[in-house]
Formats: structure tokens, C-alpha cells, sequence
């Protein structure tokens, strides 16, 4: 008799082969931001960083107003419903059908195809349901893994920031990915 297997709670086009998506709720948040300081939170944003407690984020979490422009959602490995990590879009421009995407996974979790199989359902979920032609992800050049990812993905780099990340006292290249729609081949 075959065994009966437990629906996830997320909806179809958000489940991969790891990993399924749910949006990012405010507990969420505070294993997000344990992530985000074990992984040097400045290295991540050519923006400067305001360094905040877990509660504050998760109060600001609450806070925001939502928009369909930006979502995020909780990267949760599917053999035992655990969040390993965090994908989300932003700047979605219905004009020109793109948007951009951020990724953040739980350092202990690093290397086992979590990131990949998130930004891969993200992905199609964007281009399926949303319309899009284009989605891209912007990188610092220190962060090797980043870029692998993304080429591993398919992403092409688009371009290249001089001097865009000012880090641990010295400058250094960004780099813009971008995937299009008739590229996907997974």
C-alpha cells in the first residue's frame, strides 16, 4: 500500500525539489537576522547597513505595508519543514516585466543546493504567474559563491560596478546578473 504523503503548506508553484516556499512570517525574521550577522551583514548590501536587534527587525516586519512589488518568502527544506533561508523580489516593474532578487541562507546550510533550488522555483514562479521577462541579481565581487550560484543558474553578467562596495577598508566591483525568460533550460 503506497504511503500517504502530507500536502506542504505552500502552494504548488512554490515547491522545488529541496525546498518549498511560504511567505516570510516575523518569527522568520529573527532567524533571518541571526543569518544575516553570522554572514557579515555589510558584506551584503552596497548600502550601509543600520545594525538592529532580532525584535526590532521583527517589529519592523510587522510594520511594513505590503506591496506586490516586493515579497519574501521562507526558504523551508522539505524533508522536515525547516527554514534554511530566506528568497525574496523587490522592484518588480510591471512595464518592463522585471524584478529584482535577493537570497539569504542560513550559513550552516551553505553548499547543499537549498539556494539553488529556491532561486530555480522563485524563478519560475516570477516568469509563470507574474509575467516576467527578466529577473537579476546584483553581487559583490568578493562573493564568489554568489556568482557561482548564478552562473550555475544560467545568469548572465550584465555588467560591472566600479568601486561599488566599500568593504573591510578597501573597494570592490559589484556585478549585475540577469536571467530572461527564453534562457530558462531547468
Amino acid at each position: 500500500m503506497a504511503e500517504k504523503k502530507t500536502p506542504l503548506p505552500a502552494q504548488p508553484s512554490l515547491v522545488g525539489d529541496k525546498v518549498y516556499l511560504r511567505p516570510v512570517t516575523a518569527e522568520d525574521i529573527v532567524n533571518m537576522h541571526y543569518w544575516s550577522v553570522q554572514s557579515e551583514p555589510q558584506s551584503m548590501s552596497s548600502h550601509p547597513r543600520i545594525i538592529r536587534t532580532a525584535s526590532e527587525e521583527a517589529q519592523l516586519f510587522k510594520e511594513a505595508k505590503r506591496s506586490p512589488d516586493k515579497q519574501g518568502f521562507a526558504v523551508v527544506r522539505k524533508k522536515d519543514k525547516m527554514p534554511v533561508g530566506m528568497v525574496r523580489f523587490f522592484d518588480l516593474n510591471q512595464l518592463n516585466r522585471s524584478a529584482e532578487l535577493g537570497l539569504l541562507i542560513d550559513p550552516d546550510e551553505h553548499r547543499k543546493g537549498y539556494g539553488s533550488d529556491a532561486l530555480k522555483v522563485l524563478c519560475r514562479y516570477l516568469f509563470k504567474y507574474r509575467g516576467l521577462n527578466k529577473v537579476y541579481a546584483m553581487t559583490a565581487g568578493f562573493n564568489t559563491a554568489a556568482a557561482a550560484l548564478l552562473e550555475s543558474l544560467r545568469f548572465k553578467k550584465d555588467a560591472t560596478l566600479r568601486d561599488h562596495y566599500f568593504y573591510n577598508g578597501e573597494f570592490h566591483p559589484g556585478f549585475i546578473y540577469s536571467l530572461l525568460l527564453f534562457e530558462v533550460e531547468w
